[in-house]
């Protein structure tokens, strides 16, 4: 007694004889419970709770560097036995994570300690909250529940105060949805921008969660079959170049759904840049066999005729024109044939009528007309300008 009253004067000793009985206490290992009031007595901490409670806290997952991570909890720490009264104690658990041992009947203390770290500390922090118990020789119940609490962060998202009283259970996630896997994929395809990626990947995630929240690691299992679902999609396209493999190990690290789903977001908007440009260099090859054809066969051309031998549908391949060269279809066949027109009549002897036959008008007047509307003369007035 005398000795562990003298051991307990230095102050860093003591402290890390508290975090060690309590981590012991708390995961109901060794002795712990034995004499459990007379060893709190012996390391100065308050041996009476009225239905002992236990939270944990971390600090939020944007700290990736390990030292970054242990400095900031052991200042949340020191801050933290400072600020709480003697009532509670405070100590670092086998994990590292802050624990804090309280009498539910002062409850509010956690919004109370939620409020105080936002203030002065500029990250975030996830609370856990477990279950009050009727004694303290059986903490390690609440303290169970605080830990499956602060995993739900996946789903509150972080600087929440999360009581595992208010967690329901986790439903099955069915069958892995390869349909809407398809779906996802058909829209990265047609999609204009960012956002509306986003936005179809939010429902994918809606569709895994329409009977509530999913074990976490299933979440996990699910986001990687989707990227690998979609990966196997992008190279049976035959990619030229430009994609870039996802990481997996980005995924398993990611503490919250947050993050998976803007992750995901991230990776189908890169792809979907890259589904865009090689579209962009397969459509201007398209347009630039259409138009072959159009003067190849500028007298006998038609949209349907075209359409069939670059493999399109006749609505498609217009859209496509349009879309691709600011003309219709229409439009830059004309201008074909009267640029066709306008070389017959400087370099040979046919008659008007002929050389409208030999563009693709049999009548001559029509023929005419539009020649002088895009030309702003008639074929006679443009051949004489020419001396013939």
């Amino acid at each position: 007694m005398q000795n562990q009253g003298l051991l307990f004067k230095n102050e860093v000793v003591l402290k890390l004889m508290r975090d060690r009985y309590m981590s012991d206490l708390v995961s109901d290992k060794g002795n712990a419970k034995q004499n459990l009031k007379e060893n709190l007595t012996y390391l100065q901490l308050n041996p009476y709770f009225s239905f002992p409670t236990v939270a944990l806290i971390e600090p939020a997952g944007s700290l990736r560097e390990e030292d970054e991570k242990r400095q900031i909890k052991h200042q949340i720490r020191a801050f933290l036995e400072e600020h709480l009264s003697n009532d509670c104690i405070v100590f670092l658990d086998e994990s590292g994570r802050i624990g804090i041992l309280f009498s539910w009947v002062s409850k509010e203390v956690m919004e109370a300690v939620r409020t105080m770290l936002k203030k002065y500390f500029a990250n975030p922090v996830n609370i856990g909250v477990g279950k009050p118990c009727n004694q303290l020789s059986v903490i390690h119940s609440s303290y169970t529940e605080a830990s499956h609490a602060l995993q739900y962060k996946f789903y509150k998202g972080t600087g929440q105060i999360i009581y595992f009283s208010e967690l329901g259970k986790y439903e099955s996630s069915g069958d892995y949805p390869a349909a809407k896997e398809q779906e996802l994929f058909q829209y990265i395809r047609s999609a204009k921008c960012p956002s509306e990626i986003e936005q179809a990947v939010n429902e994918f995630y809606q569709y895994i969660l329409r009977n509530g929240p999913v074990e976490i690691i299933n979440i996990y299992e699910l986001s990687i079959r989707l990227l690998v679902g979609i990966e196997k999609r992008i190279l049976a396209a035959d990619l030229k170049g430009g994609y870039k493999s996802y990481e997996v190990m980005s995924i398993i690290k990611m503490e919250t759904l947050q993050e998976i789903k803007l992750y995901v977001s991230k990776y189908l908007t890169d792809i979907a840049e890259i589904l865009s440009q090689n579209a962009r260099v397969n459509h201007r090859s398209i347009i630039k066999k259409t138009i072959q054809y159009m003067e190849q066969e500028c007298q006998h051309a038609t949209l349907h005729s075209v359409a069939k031998k670059v493999y399109m549908t006749p609505a498609y391949l217009s859209l496509l024109f349009k879309t691709n060269t600011g003309k219709t279809f229409i439009e830059q066949l004309t201008d074909i044939r009267m640029d066709k027109a306008k070389d017959m009549l400087k370099s040979t002897h046919l008659k008007n009528y002929e050389v409208a036959v030999r563009v693709g008008y049999h009548d001559s007047r029509y023929f005419s007309q539009i020649f002088k509307k895009k030309v702003g003369v008639s074929p006679s007035e443009y051949r004489a300008s020419l001396g013939h």
